[in-house]
């Protein structure tokens, strides 16, 4: 599945959101927001599953458009939805329906 990950994330008055990157207020991305939380730690991750979430990370981050196949997206989505608030996790399985 090709996935837009340029775009913004808005609030639900459709506003941009914003997010923080080095004390400066910036457009808040599909992107970001999946790499965020690939790459968030979590507890009793075997070293395996983390080259896997880093090397996803590394695809998302590199290009516009991502070609994600189910394992990538299902990942995505758990790391998504533990790492983020319902607006952002919304927004983001709304892309990712398969």
């Amino acid at each position: 599945m090709k996935v837009k990950v340029n775009e913004t994330l808005r609030t639900l008055a459709g506003e941009t959101m914003k997010d923080n990157v080095d004390g400066e207020a910036v457009d808040a991305t599909v992107r970001m927001a999946m790499v965020n939380a690939v790459l968030a730690p979590v507890q009793k991750e075997s070293g395996v599953e983390k080259v896997a979430k880093y090397e996803l990370a590394k695809k998302i981050y590199s290009s516009d458009e991502v070609d994600l196949d189910e394992k990538e997206i299902a990942m995505i989505k758990n790391a998504v939805g533990e790492n983020f608030a319902p607006i952002v996790v919304g927004q983001i399985f709304e892309l990712l329906k398969v």
